[in-house]
Order: structure tokens, then C-alpha cells, then sequence
């Protein structure tokens, strides 16, 4: 099924993030993250903050950090950030 919206997407042009209901992941800097997208939270530290999505997790790690937004399809992170990554084997582990 994945294939099928994927090329439909292609041959129409849309973007993968909207059709798939892929992350968007827009960082500014070091100090801020606005991720659409989301499926809620998984962790939520002042140095880790693990936010589950369709096929993984996004791990943010620094220090400082606080959710400054939280809708039910974007999240804004601040703080000041370590490393972002994107974790494909879900939301095990910490």
C-alpha cells in the first residue's frame, strides 16, 4: 500500500508528507523543532524528549528542553539541542 500512495504522490506532484502522513521535521537552529505529524508522546524530559510517530520515534536530546506547543498534529520544542534523531524501531527503549 505504501508503494501504491507513494507513487501517487510522484506522478501527481503532492507532497510525500501529506499523502503518506509522513513527520515534518523543521529545526531552527539549536533553540527551536516544530514537528508535524505526531502520534503523541513517548517521553518527556528536560534532556530527552521521545515523540512517536507513524513508522518511529524522533528523539530529541539537550538540555532545557520544554514544549512550548502541543496540538493534535504539531508539537514546538525549545531548548538547546544535542542531537535530533529519527528512530524507525519505535518508541523501545531510553
Amino acid at each position: 500500500m505504501k508503494k501504491i500512495t507513494e507513487k501517487f504522490a510522484e506522478a501527481w506532484k503532492l507532497p510525500k508528507d501529506v499523502v503518506m502522513d509522513l513527520p515534518r521535521v523543521s529545526i531552527c537552529g539549536d533553540r527551536e523543532i516544530y514537528i508535524e505529524n505526531h502520534k503523541g508522546l513517548d517521553r518527556y524530559d528536560d534532556d530527552c524528549i521521545r515523540i512517536k510517530m507513524n513508522n518511529g520515534t524522533v528523539v530529541i536530546n539537550g538540555t532545557g528542553l520544554r514544549i512550548v506547543a502541543l496540538e493534535y498534529n504539531s508539537i514546538v520544542v525549545n531548548g538547546i539541542f544535542k542531537s535530533v534523531e529519527y528512530d524507525r524501531g519505535g518508541s523501545g527503549g531510553a
